[in-house]
């Protein structure tokens, strides 16, 4: 007995060092997973930081050529009288404060037409993520949309109407707030699909339209 009772306690003594290595380990990893998590995350800020970086030094170039352009448009003026070349102007009274005014002139309308084009550009570039943003936005909480206004009438056809609507609904279903720009495209696409069930039988639509749009078998709703 005495025994088998040593050998039970060495056992416990085995199993209890078992738990606590394996604790350790379960430490140890949950460690290595955190670091793992911080790597990448100060990879991505990184990677971010370097993009930042190369789109300043790309738009430092950007305005560097703009400047050589319109100072290469009043060094070509300068080249052309620079000729020993007779024009007649060489006799005139106020012919160079003439020719230095128009070629500052020159290089400000050229400078200011390439920066209001690049803001031009830039703009539409902004503008389009954000659509995409919001079609994003839009697209992901569609189906929850669905699925809230079937237990509701259906939703006014009035613009203003439809947006305010949209806005409470949202707000009662505590889904992430939309913009203008995400509200406007959730309304259009509710107003389109209204349209086509409106011109469409049911059974077509449900033939045409397919399982995605299940959800919502009256326009916007209503049971």
């Amino acid at each position: 007995e005495g025994a088998g009772e040593e050998a039970e306690a060495e056992a416990e003594v085995v199993e209890t060092l078992l738990d606590v290595y394996l604790a350790r380990l379960e430490a140890l990893n949950d460690r290595v997973e955190r670091l793992a998590a911080n790597i990448e995350t100060t990879q991505g800020v990184l990677e971010l930081t370097l993009d930042n970086e190369r789109n300043r030094i790309a738009r430092l170039e950007l305005l560097l050529s703009m400047a050589g352009l319109a100072v290469g448009a009043s060094a070509a003026v300068s080249g052309f009288f620079g000729m020993n070349l007779v024009s007649g102007l060489e006799a005139a009274a106020r012919g160079f404060l003439t020719t230095v005014v128009c070629s500052l002139g020159l290089s400000a309308s050229i400078f200011a037409a390439c920066w209001r084009r690049f803001r031009s550009v830039s703009r539409e570039q902004r503008s389009r993520l954000n659509d995409v943003q919001a079609l994003k936005s839009v697209l992901a909480s569609l189906d929850t949309v669905g699925l809230l206004l079937r237990s509701r009438p259906p939703l006014p056809a009035d613009p203003s109407r439809l947006k305010f609507e949209l806005q409470s609904l949202l707000a009662s279903s505590g889904l992430p707030r939309f913009g203008a720009k995400e509200l406007a495209l959730l309304g259009s696409i509710l107003s389109r699909q209204r349209e086509a069930e409106e011109t469409h039988p049911t059974g077509d639509m449900d033939a045409v339209q397919g399982p995605q749009w299940a959800w919502s078998k009256t326009p916007f709703g209503g049971g």
